[in-house]
């Protein structure tokens, strides 16, 4: 069990329920982050020697209260960040860009690709 809730815990999962079933099967519910979603499974599988398995359902949208391109100016927004982060503070909405960027690659624009406008049709 401890294994299990260390995966969630480091995808930053809000454990909602937990309940013990018979044959020593236990149920978890927690809300995760989609984006940390990708890649749960094989993880879990790999810490719990396959003991766990998962079941992911969409649940709703969460905003995040940080903004990806804040970058801290004044000794006061140095100050709430602290000083023993060296000024920078995980950044947790940059740090969500940066992998879906990561994963889905980077973007190339092909000319051929653009949509053209229809022609040669009569408006109605």
């Amino acid at each position: 069990m401890g294994k299990v809730y260390g995966v969630l815990g480091r995808r930053r999962a809000k454990i909602l329920n937990e309940v013990m079933k018979e044959n020593s099967l236990v149920i978890i519910e927690a809300l995760l982050p989609a984006v940390e979603s990708f890649g749960l499974s094989e993880e879990l599988l790999k810490s719990t020697s396959g003991a766990a398995s998962t079941q992911l359902l969409f649940n709703g949208f969460e905003v995040l209260d940080q903004d990806p391109f804040f970058v801290a100016t004044t000794e006061e927004e140095l100050e709430d960040i602290g000083s023993n982060l060296g000024g920078e503070a995980p950044n947790i909405a940059k740090l969500y860009i940066n992998n879906i960027r990561r994963r889905k690659g980077p973007v190339h624009v092909n000319k051929q690709s653009i949509a053209t406008p229809l022609t040669g049709f009569d408006a109605m």
